[in-house]
């Protein structure tokens, strides 16, 4: 076996553990950033988006369906969801504004510029009181989490 071959060996073996390292360090650093509920619903939020990065709306009707949240803090529990205010019966998901769409109104990034992580829109259940045009239904929003931090004093309840 010659130098050079030995050495090349050498250098693809280095190249491969330095490889398995980086990826080692990738891996704990993810381990590390996921580990509050917080970074790991980012993570997932981010991920999920990046199948379709320029929806600004997310729309399913499914029994099953659950909103994309951004972070876990300011998300919508079970328990907390109210029930529809005309038949007391539950509300399910329908839809949710994704954040993508301030991208489209041209807001700045300015402190009293308009500003939510993701508005998410509940409706009856059992689609009750079908006669109707139009019905209030439940909205939910979600600041992001810098506005959050910023205006914790002045913002308003997040349910409307």
């Amino acid at each position: 076996v010659s130098c050079f071959a030995s050495c090349e060996n050498r250098s693809e073996l280095l190249m491969e553990q330095g490889q398995s390292e980086e990826d080692d360090m990738t891996a704990s650093l993810m381990d590390q950033f996921e580990v509050d509920d917080d970074n790991r619903c980012w993570a997932s939020f981010l991920e999920r988006i990046s199948r379709e990065q320029d929806q600004v709306l997310r729309y399913c009707r499914e029994s099953t369906a659950k909103p994309l949240w951004v972070v876990y803090s300011g998300s919508l529990t079970n328990a907390a969801k109210p029930s529809c205010i005309y038949c007391n019966g539950p509300l399910c998901y329908e839809f949710q504004i994704m954040p993508q769409l301030l991208h489209y109104f041209h807001v700045e990034n300015e402190p009293d510029s308009l500003d939510w992580a993701t508005i998410i829109v509940y409706t009856c259940k059992g689609s009750c009181d079908q006669n109707v045009s139009y019905m209030e239904e439940f909205v939910w929003v979600q600041l992001s989490p810098a506005t959050t931090r910023t205006n914790q004093s002045t913002c308003p309840p997040a349910g409307l």
